[in-house]
C-alpha cells in the first residue's frame, strides 16, 4: 500500500533554494520535506513514524512544471545579530549587514505530492504521520507556507511530472536531497552541534519518463585511484592554501622517514620512466563562492599501477602505524585523522576529486598547474599545458583555457615563495580549465610538482551527489589498502 503526502502551496509560491543558494529548488526535495516535519516538534509517537519513514527509501515526486518566467530572484542586504563597531547597518546602528539572494518560483499548480509506492505503513504510523503533518506551516522559507496531507490513494495528475530515483550510474536530470536510515539521529546531532541540516543532507539522482535516451560515451580512467584521506582536527585552525608545498612536502618526507630502508622507487620518485607515482596533495575548499580555499585535509593519492610492494609501504607506513599529526617543524603541530568513510565535508571526498562512475568532460585548476617545460614569458603556454596533460597520463584535450587568474572560487593564486621545495625547478604557474572529447574519472593531477599537489583539478561541474552506495564503495576501497 502506498503512502502519499500532498503539499499544497496556500499562496501558491514556493520559496526554497538549491544547495548553492542561486536557483529555485525545483521539484522542492524529500529532504527537505522530512526536515520539515522534524522542525515541527514531533511526539515520541511520531519520531517513531519518522524513523519508519527514513527505512522506505527515497520517495518519488509528482509536481508540475516551473517555467523560467515564473522563477524569480531578489539580491540585497540583511541586517544580521552580529554586532560590531564599524556596523553596517544604517537603521539598527551596531548591527551588521550580509548580502542576501533569495529566490521563489510560481509553479504551474499550487500542490504537489510526494509518493513511497510500496511503503504499506501500519495504521498507527500513518496516523501519527498524518497528525504531525498538519502541524508544518511551511516549506523552504518561511514566506512559503503550505498544508499537508497524509494518505494511501495516490492520485497522479495529468499536469504532473513524475520524478523517480534513478540507480546508481543511471543518466540523471537533477538530483534531489532525500532521507536515509539515521536521518532523523543526524539531524539531532547537528542542532546540538550547532551544524546545519545541510552538513547531514544526502542527494540522489532522479529523472523523468521524458528523459531523451542517449548514447553515455565511453569514459576514460586517469592514472590515479584510492585516495587516503587524513583531516585535520576540526578544533585547529585550518592553513591556508598556500601552505600547500610545505604541507604536502612535510606529508612525503614523513611517510618516506616511516617507511625507512628500501624506500620503492614509486614512492620516492625515483621510479623507472613512464610509471606514476604515489602522489601527496592538499584538499581545498574551493568552487563555490563563499570557498576561501583553506586546506580541509591531505591526501596520499595512489596510481592504479601501484606496485603491490609500494601499495604495502605506504599501507605500513600511514595505517598500520597510524599517521595522527603533522609536523612541519614550526608552529602549531596538525592533528590529522585517516578518513575511512565518506565525509559531509566536500574537500575531503575523494568522489569531489574524482567524478566516479561517469566521469567529467570539463575540469579546473583547484590549484595551480606548473608548467613541465620552461616558455616565454610572451608566448601561449596553451600547447605546452596541453602536451602536459597527455604527459601525465590523461587524453588529449579538446580545448584548454588558461588563465593567470584562479577560475574557480577559492583557489590559490599561486604557492608562497618561501614554501617551494629546495633544488626544484620553478617554472609558470598558471590556472586552465580543460575540456576531454570523452569524459575521465580522476583525480586530476597535470603539470610540474603534481606529486605535490599543483595542478589538482576539480571536475565542472562538481561532481556527482555522493550517495550510500558510494559510502560502501569508499570503504571496500580503504580496506583494500588498509586491509
Amino acid at each position: 500500500m502506498p503512502l502519499v503526502m500532498n503539499v499544497r502551496l496556500l499562496q501558491g509560491r514556493y520559496d526554497a533554494a538549491d544547495g548553492w543558494r542561486e536557483n529555485v529548488e525545483w521539484p522542492p526535495a524529500p529532504s527537505r520535506l522530512f526536515c520539515a516535519l522534524v522542525a515541527s516538534a514531533p511526539t515520541a509517537e511520531e519520531r517513531q513514524a519518522l524513523v519508519w519513514l527514513e527505512n522506505q527509501g527515497p520517495p518519488q515526486v509528482w509536481a508540475g512544471g516551473l517555467p523560467e518566467r515564473a522563477r524569480f530572484r531578489s539580491d540585497g542586504y540583511a541586517v544580521t545579530n552580529k554586532t560590531s563597531s564599524k556596523g553596517g547597518s544604517q537603521s539598527l546602528p551596531g548591527r551588521t549587514t550580509a548580502p542576501l539572494t533569495q529566490v521563489s518560483g510560481i509553479p504551474d499548480t499550487d500542490e504537489f505530492a510526494f509518493v513511497w509506492p510500496e511503503a504499506d505503513p501500519p495504521a498507527q504510523v500513518e496516523k501519527a504521520l498524518a497528525e504531525l503533518a498538519w502541524k508544518v506551516p511551511y516549506l523552504g522559507r518561511s514566506t512559503s507556507t503550505v498544508a499537508i496531507r497524509v494518505h494511501t490513494t495516490p492520485a497522479p495528475r495529468p499536469e504532473w511530472t513524475p520524478y523517480t530515483p534513478v540507480a546508481l550510474g543511471e543518466r540523471a536530470t537533477t538530483a534531489l536531497g532525500v532521507p536515509y536510515p539515521g536521518y532523523l539521529e543526524a539531524l539531532d546531532r547537528a542542532f546540538t552541534q550547532g551544524d546545519s541540516a545541510w552538513d547531514v543532507r544526502r542527494t540522489i539522482g532522479y529523472t523523468t519518463p521524458d528523459t531523451p535516451t542517449v548514447q553515455e560515451p565511453e569514459v576514460v580512467r586517469g592514472p590515479f585511484g584510492t585516495m587516503l584521506v587524513f583531516a585535520f582536527a576540526r578544533d585547529v585552525v585550518l592553513p591556508a592554501s598556500g601552505e600547500l608545498l610545505t604541507l604536502t612536502d612535510k606529508l612525503r618526507d614523513t611517510v618516506m622517514a616511516r617507511i625507512g630502508e628500501n624506500i620503492p622507487g614509486q614512492v620516492s620518485g625515483h621510479a623507472e620512466t613512464g610509471r606514476h607515482h604515489v602522489g601527496f596533495v592538499g584538499l581545498p575548499e574551493v568552487g563555490h563562492r563563499h570557498a576561501r580555499g583553506a586546506l580541509h585535509g591531505l591526501a596520499v593519492v595512489l596510481p592504479h599501477e601501484v606496485d603491490p610492494v609500494a601499495a604495502e609501504a605506504v599501507r605500513r607506513a600511514v595505517v598500520e602505524e597510524p599517521l595522527t599529526h603533522l609536523n612541519r617543524g614550526y608552529g602549531p603541530i596538525f592533528p590529522l585523522a585517516l578518513q575511512t568513510e565518506g565525509s559531509n565535508t566536500k574537500a575531503l571526498n575523494p568522489a569531489r576529486w574524482s567524478a566516479p562512475g561517469t566521469g567529467s568532460r570539463v575540469w579546473v585548476s583547484a590549484t595551480p598547474l606548473m608548467l613541465d617545460r620552461f616558455v616565454r614569458r610572451n608566448s601561449d603556454p596553451t600547447d605546452s599545458i596541453a602536451r602536459s596533460v597527455v604527459t601525465a597520463g590523461y587524453p588529449a584535450p579538446s580545448h584548454v583555457q588558461v588563465s593567470q587568474a584562479p577560475l574557480t572560487p577559492g583557489a590559490m593564486l599561486r604557492p608562497r615563495k618561501d614554501t617551494y621545495p629546495p633544488k626544484r625547478p620553478r617554472r609558470w604557474v598558471l590556472h586552465a580549465r580543460i575540456e576531454f572529447p570523452e569524459p575521465v574519472v580522476g583525480p586530476v593531477l597535470v603539470g610540474s610538482m603534481r606529486y605535490l599537489g599543483l595542478g589538482l583539478f576539480e571536475p565542472h561541474p562538481t561532481a556527482r551527489p555522493r550517495t550510500k552506495a558510494d559510502d560502501r564503495a569508499r570503504s571496500e576501497e580503504v580496506v583494500d589498502v588498509t586491509g
